[in-house]
């Protein structure tokens, strides 16, 4: 030990670099040398990128991160949960129809303390989201975190925020899940949506120069002007570089309160301020969700293709298309969005000369008598009037009476298993009821250019041979193709 602490302090953080988590931690705290030494590589390695639940507890550790005075240097990027449990309710919760309680009597007083547990984290989640303390929390964190540039939400088992660990452990359910939507209208606006309103007045109030900014599904339309306005945007994002946004329409009751209900709701004002907020914005991955008393496979008026012209997406990206002049965007991700060939080239045409990135998946086209074969004039478009184009992801495109195949002829479709291959468990039946909805192999409805060449040639080949089939389902795609711009890259 004394030879190690004999050693230059610049090599130690190198040292530690090699160590686990455990390891490392247990290591700093056995002498305060060590501490010290190692105390800038702390700071990068465990809070340069950090999630956080919105619960106390939680966002108390950023707090305290921002308030010391060396662990702050060294944040750049914080995302948080913004829901716990959400439509789901863990098994710990009491029923009283339940007639073993006399036989059980331990395990339902374990239960009861976890459901306890629970409606206490509950109730300090929904207070912090629907009051101001969430706002305050953040003017405050936002102010002392100098290299603040990237914010953002994460809603999945695949990442980490701060104390998922323990109530999972005290309640016997883990806090990231998220369950079936409901189908009917909601009393408020969601998570999400009072989180992305606590961020934005919380940059705006404490003038950090933001970089980027991704969300979970906002309901942006939803909030009144009155609650968040033109010059609130203006002041919040006066440097966003990057923005991923996740625009929905809410449904709401009428006694929803500082919210338009779905009656008062002008499709793509909200989303259209965000924007006008952000031009000097280079990357813009975009997704617009359908209204929840709508579907992405039917139109909203049964047999009429030419309804979806009503769809909240497609009312939304045409108020866009107008009302934007986004000129210096580089890469562009397109995400659930019915719109026309004629609307999506407009969108794009302010940008055409920086363009070097485009990925669009799951859009669907509406055809005109001008346009019978809508992606045909995106696909000659992108070939012809973007050239720096580098790079294209097209995947699971459709139009109103289906989908685009990129193969004339594709191979008989792989039926859905009727059990699941790893585990032998029966898989339910899809579609009809006896389960006639089939998949379609994946590289007949994606296509990929990476290079100059290579993204020419393959545009060259499609502007003519696409096909449009019948609705085509398809497996999820690996992800990895989807997430791979700049958003996470190290500053």
């Amino acid at each position: 030990m004394a030879a190690f602490l004999s050693l230059p302090s610049e090599l130690i953080p190198s040292i530690f670099a090699y160590l686990s988590d455990e390891d490392y931690f247990t290591a700093r705290l056995t002498c305060k040398y060590l501490e010290a030494a190692t105390l800038s590589h702390f700071g990068k390695q465990f809070f340069r990128k950090k999630g956080y639940l919105i619960t106390s507890p939680s966002l108390n550790v950023l707090r305290s991160v921002a308030r010391h005075p060396e662990l702050r240097k060294h944040v750049q990027h914080v995302w948080f949960n913004p829901d716990l449990y959400t439509f789901v309710m863990p098994e710990c919760t009491p029923d009283p129809h339940w007639p073993y309680a006399q036989i059980y009597g331990q395990r339902v007083e374990e239960e009861q303390q976890s459901y306890e547990i629970y409606q206490d984290c509950m109730h300090d989640h929904r207070n912090m989201l629907y009051s101001s303390n969430l706002r305050e929390l953040l003017t405050e964190t936002f102010q002392s975190l100098p290299h603040l540039e990237v914010v953002g939400m994460r809603r999945s088992e695949d990442h980490r925020p701060w104390g998922w660990s323990r109530l999972k452990d005290a309640i016997g359910e883990d806090p990231r899940i998220l369950g079936s939507i409901p189908s009917g209208p909601m009393s408020s606006l969601s998570g999400p949506t009072h989180l992305f309103l606590a961020i934005i007045h919380a940059l705006s109030a404490s003038n950090v120069m933001l970089k980027r900014l991704y969300t979970d599904a906002v309901e942006i339309d939803n909030i009144l002007p009155t609650v968040l306005s033109q010059e609130k945007y203006d002041t919040a994002l006066p440097a966003m570089l990057y923005l991923e946004i996740n625009a929905s329409k809410a449904w709401l009751t009428q006694k929803a309160r500082n919210a338009r209900t779905v009656e008062d709701v002008q499709a793509g004002d909200g989303l259209l301020s965000l924007l006008r907020a952000t031009p000097q914005l280079r990357e813009l991955g975009l997704q617009i969700f359908r209204d929840l008393r709508q579907s992405y496979l039917v139109p909203p008026a049964s047999r009429n293709p030419d309804s979806w012209r009503q769809s909240y997406p497609y009312l939304t990206f045409e108020k866009l298309s107008r009302g934007l002049q986004l000129q210096c965007l580089t890469r562009l991700k397109l995400e659930k969005l019915i719109t026309s060939a004629e609307t999506l080239k407009a969108f794009m045409k302010p940008s055409r000369a920086n363009l070097i990135s485009i990925k669009i998946r799951d859009v669907r086209l509406l055809s005109t008598t001008q346009e019978p074969r809508p992606w045909g004039p995106v696909f000659q478009f992108c070939r012809d009037d973007c050239p720096q184009l580098s790079y294209v992801l097209f995947y699971h495109l459709m139009y109103e009476l289906g989908g685009v195949s990129f193969v004339e002829r594709p191979p008989a479709p792989v039926p859905y298993p009727d059990v699941e291959n790893a585990t032998g468990a029966p898989n339910p039946p899809f579609g009809e009821p006896a389960g006639g909805e089939l998949f379609i192999r994946y590289d007949h409805i994606a296509l990929e250019g990476n290079g100059r060449a290579d993204v020419q040639a393959k545009l060259e080949r499609i502007v003519e041979r696409h096909w449009y089939q019948q609705p085509i389902f398809s497996y999820a795609m690996d992800e990895s193709l989807w997430h791979t711009d700049t958003s996470d890259e190290e500053m």
